[in-house]
C-alpha cells in the first residue's frame, strides 16, 4: 500500500530573532506562533551558515552543505574567472555600480543555473528523483528538475534590454513575485519578489485547492527590511506576519487539524546586530583603510593595474589580492591597524589562519586531528583560540561568541576561487565600499558572531527533530519527514 507523505511546510521568516519573538508571544502579539510553540517544540538557538546572508543560507538549507560545497559564497563576491563582481542584490546604489543587467542575470539566472554547484543536490532535486513534487515561494535559491520558462517583468526589460526568454531549473510548483505565481490574482510588485502577504496568499492558494505538495518552502522577506531600519526589537513586523499565519491555520477546520495534516516548520535565516548611531565611527570604510593599494573600481577593472577587489556583505567582507605587485602580508598589515575589525582570516597551505584588528595573537586550524567539537567534527588547532572565543577541555572544543566557527569560517575561505581574506566587523560596526547600503542607528548582519548566527525555529506536527541544531543538518531531517530516509545520511 502506497501512503501519501504528510506535507512539510517550511516558512522562512527572514531575520526573525529569538528575543523579539519571545516578547511578541509573551505579550499576546503573535497567537499563531504561540500556538505552534506550545503544541510543538521551540529551538531558540539554531546555528545558521556563514556569511549570514540569505542566498548562502538558503543554499546551505537546501543542499545540506556549507559554501565550500555549494559554492554560493555570499550576496556579493568577486568572480575570478570572469574578473568581475557578482551582486545578487545588496542595495540600489551598489547594483547600479556593478551593473543592473549583470545583477538581473546573476540573480534570476546564473545563481541557480550556473553558480550553485552541480556537485550538490537540493531538496527539490532529491524529491523529484523520487517522483515527489515540491514548491518554492519567494525563495531566490530554488533549483529543481523542472525547466520553467520566464519572461522578465516590463520594468526589468526596460532597465536591462533583455527581451528574450530564460529557461531556468526550478521545482514543478514555483512562485517568485511577478516572474511566476500560482494565483493570477496575487498582487505582486513589478520587480523582484513578492511581499509577505503575496507569499502567504500563494501558500494559501495551494492549501485551499488541495495542491499542497510533500514539501513547500515559503520565504517571507519583509521583516528584514524593517529591522535594518528600526533595529532588532521591532515587534510590529512579527505581529503582521503572525496575522498571515493565522489565516493559513484558519484554512483548516481547526488549528489542531492543521498540525495533524501538515508538519509546520517556522525558521529564521539570520539575526541582526544593532548598529551604532555615529556614521563616522561605526562605518568602516575599506577603501580608506586600503588607500595605499590600487583597488578595483566597480566592474570597470584594469587587469594590469588592480591590486585589490572588495566585496562587502554588510558586517562581513571579502578582500581579494589580485596581484600586480601587491603582497598579501602588506594588505594584512593595513587591515590589522583598524581595531574595529573583529576577525581577519585567510587560507594558506591547507591551514586557516586567524588574527584580529582588536586583539593580539594568532590562531591556526585545519580539518582532522585530535580535537573534537559538539558536532563530531575533528580539528588540529594551534595558537590563541580566544580569537574565536573557543575553550578547550580534554580535547573537546566548545564554541562561545562564534557558533560552529571552525567549519563555517573555513568553508567560506574555500567557497570560491581566489586569493582572499575574510574579515568581520565587531558588533555595532559594518563595512563600507562605494555604494554599499548603510544601517547606522538600525541593524545589520553578515558576520560570524552569535547575534547574527543563532536563530529561532519552531517545529509542530511531528515529534522527529534534526540531529543537530544547525541549518546545515536540516536537509536529511526534512527528507526523513517526507520519505522516511535515514536521519544520519
Amino acid at each position: 500500500m502506497i501512503t501519501t507523505p504528510k506535507p512539510v511546510i517550511l516558512l522562512i521568516i527572514d531575520t526573525l530573532m529569538s528575543t523579539p519573538l519571545e516578547e511578541a508571544v509573551q505579550t499576546g502579539h503573535a497567537p499563531a506562533l504561540q500556538y505552534l510553540m506550545e503544541r510543538g517544540r521551540y529551538f531558540p538557538h539554531v546555528v545558521s551558515s556563514f556569511p549570514t546572508m540569505s542566498v548562502t543560507i538558503e543554499s546551505t538549507l537546501l543542499t545540506g552543505e556549507y559554501a565550500d560545497k555549494h559554492h554560493l559564497p555570499a550576496l556579493i563576491w568577486y568572480h575570478e574567472g570572469e574578473n568581475r563582481i557578482v551582486n545578487y542584490g545588496t542595495g540600489v546604489k551598489e547594483i547600479i555600480k556593478t551593473g543592473v543587467s549583470s545583477f538581473v542575470k546573476d540573480m534570476f539566472f546564473e545563481l541557480n543555473n550556473v553558480h550553485l554547484s552541480n556537485q550538490v543536490k537540493t531538496i527539490h532535486e532529491e524529491l523529484a528523483e523520487r517522483k515527489l513534487a515540491s514548491a518554492s515561494i519567494n525563495a531566490f535559491v530554488h533549483r529543481g528538475n523542472t525547466i520553467q520558462q520566464i519572461h522578465l517583468p516590463r520594468i526589468l526589460r526596460w532597465m536591462t534590454g533583455f527581451n528574450g526568454t530564460w529557461h531556468i531549473q526550478a521545482p514543478p510548483l514555483w512562485s517568485l513575485g511577478s516572474f511566476s505565481k500560482f494565483n493570477p490574482f496575487t498582487s505582486t510588485p513589478q520587480t523582484f519578489s513578492g511581499n509577505y502577504k503575496a507569499g502567504c496568499k500563494e501558500l494559501k492558494h495551494l492549501i485551499k485547492r488541495n495542491k499542497l505538495p510533500p514539501f513547500t518552502m515559503c520565504v517571507i522577506q519583509d521583516l528584514d527590511l524593517r529591522i535594518h531600519l528600526k533595529g532588532p526589537m521591532d515587534l510590529k513586523g512579527i505581529q503582521k506576519i503572525d496575522r498571515q499565519l493565522q489565516k493559513l491555520l484558519n484554512l483548516y477546520s481547526s488549528w489542531e487539524k492543521a498540525l495533524k495534516e501538515c508538519t509546520w516548520v517556522v525558521l529564521s535565516d539570520n539575526g541582526h546586530a544593532s548598529m551604532g548611531n555615529n556614521k563616522h565611527h561605526y562605518v568602516i570604510n575599506l577603501r580608506k583603510i586600503l588607500k595605499d593599494f590600487a583597488i578595483m573600481k566597480d566592474n570597470n577593472s584594469i587587469p594590469c593595474k588592480d591590486q585589490i577587489a572588495l566585496a562587502v556583505n554588510q558586517r562581513m567582507a571579502f578582500v581579494y589580492c589580485l596581484g600586480n605587485g601587491v603582497e598579501k602580508n602588506h594588505i594584512l598589515a593595513s587591515l590589522k591597524q583598524d581595531k574595529r575589525i573583529d576577525i581577519i582570516a585567510w587560507q594558506e597551505q591547507g591551514l586557516t589562519h586567524v588574527v584580529s584588528g582588536e586583539k593580539d595573537g594568532k590562531f591556526t586550524f585545519s580539518k582532522g586531528g585530535l580535537y573534537q567539537d559538539h558536532y563530531e567534527q575533528t580539528w588540529t588547532i594551534t595558537g590563541d583560540e580566544r580569537l574565536l572565543d573557543i575553550t578547550v577541555k580534554n580535547y573537546k572544543i566548545n564554541y562561545g561568541d562564534y557558533p560552529d566557527a571552525l567549519a563555517r569560517l573555513s568553508s567560506s575561505l574555500t567557497s570560491h576561487k581566489g586569493n582572499y581574506f575574510v574579515i568581520t566587523a565587531k558588533p555595532g560596526y559594518e563595512f563600507k565600499d562605494t555604494g554599499s547600503p548603510l544601517h547606522v542607528g538600525g541593524a545589520a548582519h553578515g558576520s560570524l558572531h552569535k547575534q547574527e548566527s543563532l536563530v529561532p525555529m519552531i517545529v509542530a506536527g511531528t515529534e522527529v527533530y534534526p540531529k543537530n541544531e544547525r541549518i546545515v543538518d536540516f536537509k536529511p531531517w526534512i527528507l526523513h519527514l517526507i520519505m522516511n530516509t535515514p536521519l544520519n545520511q
